[in-house]
């Protein structure tokens, strides 16, 4: 059973299970409309803080956007399973080697369960020379100033048409340079 925050508890009575790629932001209504059916799913799901500490707003996401697990079996030919469900539905994937996706699954809701922080990993440090390999910005070279944490922004020193300049950028457009 889904709670408030949207997370369910691993399934230990699924064998196999199945990764369906979802369209962009359908995670949550597509368990939603599994749990209606009564198929079996896993949803693991992190909280982001969206703004500052003091005044954002927590959300809890996928914690891997786009990819909900569900019990291959229940899942495949159920004709519960509405089409306007399958359709959000980009692909099921099916992995060659089933035991080794549950217990990574296993693990993963071990670590939800026990509430142990899972964070985003950083690409750089203060001080760090990153590379911009997307955005706006895409080619140049800057050094970190600064990290902004609860939104996942790096601030870089660059060095743009002859001026110092800072900017914020996504940190998954950086890419350290060793």
């Amino acid at each position: 059973m889904m709670d408030s925050s949207g997370y369910v508890p691993l399934i230990e009575s699924v064998e196999r299970w199945a990764a369906l790629r979802t369209a962009a932001r359908w995670e949550k209504a597509i368990a939603r409309a599994l749990q209606v059916v009564q198929v079996p799913f896993f949803l693991p799901t992190i909280t982001r803080w969206n703004g500052g500490m003091d005044r954002g707003r927590a959300t809890d996401v996928p914690l891997f956007p786009g990819y909900l697990f569900v019990s291959e079996r229940d899942y495949l030919g159920n004709p519960r399973v509405l089409a306007a469900t399958r359709a959000k539905v980009a692909q099921v994937l099916r992995p060659p080697d089933a035991e080794q996706l549950r217990e990574e699954l296993r693990a993963i809701a071990t670590v939800l369960e026990q509430r142990r922080l899972v964070q985003q990993r950083w690409v750089a440090a203060v001080g760090d020379v990153v590379r911009l390999v997307g955005g706006p910005l895409q080619g140049n070279i800057g050094r970190v100033v600064r990290l902004k944490p609860n939104r996942w922004v790096l601030v870089l020193e660059i060095s743009f048409l002859g001026l110092r300049v800072e900017a914020e950028v996504d940190e998954r457009w950086a890419e350290r340079v060793l």
